[in-house]
């Protein structure tokens, strides 16, 4: 028997082990199904909604500008955003 043949005989036991496990305890793995899918979408779309905040904040690129009209007391430049 080689190392590969073995290998592959304990992945199909375990495949085997699993299956049957999912079948008797199958409200557990749907829960524990839904939890994953819970966190991968919430994840998902922390991830998406970050990544447009930045593109937005690249794209509004806020600069300072020289000029505006002063009020005659400040006697000054005025920044404009």
């Amino acid at each position: 028997m080689t190392t590969a043949l073995a290998l592959r005989s304990i992945l199909e036991l375990a495949f085997i082990v699993l299956l049957i496990y999912g079948f008797i305890k199958e409200k557990k793995v749907i829960a524990f199904e839904q939890k994953i899918y819970r966190i991968l979408f919430v994840n998902y779309r922390r991830y998406k909604r970050k990544k447009l905040y930045a593109r937005m904040q690249k794209e509004r690129a806020f600069r300072v500008y020289e000029g505006g009209s002063p009020k005659k007391t400040s006697g000054g430049k005025v920044h404009v955003a």
